[in-house]
């Protein structure tokens, strides 16, 4: 049995690592394919485009949520403001209505009195202060006007 065996000179690369034609046997010519380590690299660039544009969406509608949610918020705020003008709370008892109850908008409505002077300072009686306050997720408003029923 003979043996052949190639002799390299110091500045031929080896034959270790480099791609072969399988079917001609020339080396440096490619067929193709991809290697296992161009596919991987491949698909590791793809699942970070891919997560990026999963963490754009999430924000995108968590940003959408929280404005229809104050949206929300204020359209009732200004609803119950004008509910309350026609049917007051009982005065120092605050009306609440739970957020459960009230697609997911807590409001709490309460008639304090308010003291006010005229020009001559004499004191203005029947003048009512209505607050209405809405709380939805992290979001809080407020109004405030003042009434005037007939003591």
């Amino acid at each position: 049995m003979i043996t052949r065996v190639k002799m390299m000179k110091p500045h031929e690369p080896s034959s270790f690592g480099s791609r072969l034609d399988h079917t001609s046997g020339k080396q440096g010519s490619r067929i193709g394919a991809f290697t296992l380590f161009e596919v991987l690299i491949a698909l590791g660039v793809f699942m970070i485009a891919v997560t990026g544009l999963v963490i754009a969406i999430d924000t995108g509608l968590q940003v959408i949520i929280q404005a229809r949610q104050r949206a929300a918020s204020r359209e009732l705020l200004e609803s119950r403001l004008a509910y309350c003008q026609a049917d007051p709370p009982p005065e120092g008892t605050p009306r609440v209505i739970e957020a459960r109850e009230n697609h997911g908008v807590r409001v709490e409505e309460s008639l304090t009195p308010f003291l006010a002077k005229d020009a001559k300072g004499a004191e203005i009686p029947g003048l009512k202060k209505l607050t209405i306050i809405t709380k939805a997720a992290d979001q809080t408003d407020r109004a405030e006007i003042l009434m005037y029923q007939k003591p």
